[in-house]
C-alpha cells in the first residue's frame, strides 16, 4: 500500500492557512476523484486504488503519529509527503528524493518514523515574508494567492495520480517534462529549477 501525506493543521481556524497547503491539495484530488475522505482517530484517510491518502489530526509537529499508525496499519514502508514551503516563492512545485526537514515542523515528526530516503517530498512554495515566519504561515491566504495557487495544487494532484499508478521516478520524470515546457515563463510558480538528483533539492 502507497501513503500519500498531506500535512497542515485540523480546525477550522486553519482550513485556508498557508501552512495547510498539503490539505487543500489533498481536497483538491479528492473532489477531482469524488472521493471521500473517511474520519479516524489520527488521521482523516482516503482509500483508492493501491494507495491511501492521510490528512493528519495530530497537528504538524506531531503528523508522525499519523505517520506511525497509517505506516503499522498499511504495512507500508515509503511515503510520498505533499508541504508547505516557505522558502519557496508562490505557487513554485519542487520535488525531493529524501534530505532533511528543511525547518518544518511536519517533516521533522515524520521523519522520526521513517527514514529519509523513504520519505518523497512534494513542496508548495507559500512565498517569504520579512516578519515572523510562524505568524506568516498561520496567516490565511489571501484571495488572489489561492488564485494562483490553484494550477499548482491541480499539478500536484497529476503527480498524486502518477505516483498511485507508477512510482516516485515515475513523478520525476513527468516533473522534469513539465518544468521544461514551462522554462523561461515568468508565469508564479512555473519558473524552473536547475535539475539535481538524489538527495539534492529539485
Amino acid at each position: 500500500m502507497k501513503l500519500i501525506v498531506g500535512l497542515g493543521n485540523i480546525g477550522q481556524e486553519y482550513q485556508s492557512s498557508r501552512h495547510n497547503a498539503g490539505f487543500l491539495c489533498l481536497m483538491q484530488w479528492s473532489a477531482r476523484h469524488k472521493v471521500t475522505f473517511k474520519h479516524d482517530a489520527l488521521f482523516d484517510y482516503a482509500r483508492f486504488r493501491n494507495a491511501c491518502l492521510i490528512m493528519p489530526n495530530t497537528y504538524m509537529n506531531r503528523s508522525g503519529l499519523a505517520l506511525a499508525e497509517a505506516a503499522r496499519r498499511w504495512k507500508a514502508t515509503e511515503a510520498l509527503v505533499i508541504h508547505d514551503d516557505i522558502e519557496l516563492p508562490l505557487a513554485q512545485i519542487r520535488l525531493r528524493n529524501a534530505g532533511g526537514d528543511g525547518g518544518h515542523n511536519g517533516v521533522k515528526s515524520l521523519l522520526e518514523v521513517l527514514p529519509p530516503d523513504s520519505l518523497k517530498r512534494v513542496r508548495i512554495g507559500i512565498g517569504r515574508y520579512a516578519g515572523n515566519p510562524r505568524d506568516y504561515v498561520l496567516d490565511d491566504f489571501a484571495e488572489a494567492e489561492l488564485e494562483t495557487l490553484k494550477p499548482a495544487l491541480g499539478k500536484v494532484s497529476e503527480f498524486i495520480d502518477i505516483y498511485i499508478k507508477d512510482d516516485f521516478a515515475s513523478v520525476l520524470n513527468a516533473y522534469s517534462i513539465w518544468k521544461k515546457s514551462c522554462s523561461g515563463s515568468e508565469e508564479t510558480g512555473n519558473i524552473s529549477p536547475k535539475e539535481k538528483t538524489n538527495d539534492q533539492k529539485l
